[in-house]
């Protein structure tokens, strides 16, 4: 159960995620499609290596995340269909702005796997962009479901947004409903002087026994803040435009890594800067 968000105040934009599940494998990866870098954030899950997270160096920001549909839901996918995550990867490739992904997905309505021993559990996705445009993404009954952004900033957890359209941020109900709520509020009194600070001040009050992974993503400077196992303390830098990663915060001495493979496992990164 995850909890992401997207802000933006004046010309600035933070993004930022916690990843939330059992103790699995993660690797983070920095590849280039023609004129662009794009960065990809993926976890172990049913022995392949699944992209949770993108970003590629025009600032789009593309992550999907768990959410509860609730009993009875009938989506227009079977629980093998991975044809989603192909637009994802497709619209980091070739467009920078979220309005752009519709060109993608055409009239496509869109299709996420299933476990058929969790039939209320789905998936849904932001899409953003460091213009200020960002919106949800949901399964609905034979189309797809949208929510926009709204004053500035959009949150969302484990519930689907779609369903609250109308409803005050503090009236939602749901599984990840108080983390929504928590990030919601600390956002709108904070938005003003919002950074990377105020970003890992919202993850860290909305993080969960099982948090792996904290990441925050400033677009306009292509730089990714990243954190393990609820360890805030410590803290890589990524730059996306050099490809390097850079121990930060915590560390005794300030790394940097070259990405010269293009990718490195978590588990290594932290072995080698225990």
């Amino acid at each position: 159960m995850c909890t992401s968000f997207a802000v933006y105040h004046q010309e600035k934009a933070v993004y930022g995620m916690n990843f939330d599940t059992d103790d699995i494998d993660l690797k983070l990866k920095i590849s280039s499609y023609n004129d662009m870098n794009l960065f990809y954030f993926s976890a172990l899950l049913e022995n392949k290596y699944r992209d949770i997270a993108y970003f590629n160096s025009e600032g789009l920001f593309i992550l999907t995340q768990a959410v509860e549909y609730g009993p009875g839901f009938k989506a227009s996918c079977d629980e093998n269909n991975w044809f989603a995550f192909d637009i994802f990867d497709e619209a980091l490739k070739k467009t920078r702005k979220a309005f752009e992904f519709f060109e993608i997905l055409n009239k496509r309505v869109i299709s996420y796997p299933r476990n058929p021993l969790f039939p209320a559990l789905g998936l849904h996705t932001m899409i953003a962009d460091k213009t200020g445009d960002a919106f949800i993404l949901e399964e609905g009954n034979g189309t797809n479901i949208i929510s926009p952004v709204r004053n500035d900033f959009i949150v969302m957890t484990n519930f689907p947004n779609g369903k609250f359209e109308e409803t005050k941020y503090n009236e939602v109900y749901g599984l990840g409903a108080d983390r929504y709520i928590c990030a919601y509020e600390y956002i709108r009194n904070n938005i003003h002087s919002f950074g990377i600070n105020e970003a890992f001040e919202i993850l860290n009050k909305t993080s969960q026994k099982n948090t792996l992974c904290t990441i925050v993503y400033e677009p306009i400077k292509n730089e990714i803040y990243i954190s393990f196992k609820k360890d805030l303390s410590k803290k890589w830098k990524i730059s996306v435009t050099d490809k390097t990663i850079q121990s930060m915060d915590g560390f005794l001495s300030n790394n940097k890594i070259q990405l010269t493979n293009d990718e490195v496992l978590v588990n290594d990164l932290i072995s080698l800067y225990k």
